[in-house]
């Protein structure tokens, strides 16, 4: 998991493969989680609801650090 600004990227199938999985974990957790938010109180906001907005990408993923300091 990678966190993007306000934004979390997850991937699936990495740095273990899951056998073509890929799509069913992801849409499993997207699933998890829109019903945890779902249920989920502000206390300070109880009228107030919670919102989660989740994209899904499928294909491939590279991955590496990134950094915003000067390496010369």
């Amino acid at each position: 998991m990678e966190t993007i600004g306000d934004a979390y990227m997850v991937v699936s199938g990495l740095p273990n493969i899951n056998a073509g999985r890929h799509i069913v974990e992801i849409c499993s957790m997207a699933l998890d989680l829109l019903d945890q938010v779902s249920r989920f109180t502000i206390r300070h906001r109880a009228d107030e609801t919670l919102k989660l907005r989740i994209g899904i990408h499928t294909g491939p993923c590279a991955a590496g650090p990134c950094t915003d300091t000067d390496t010369d």
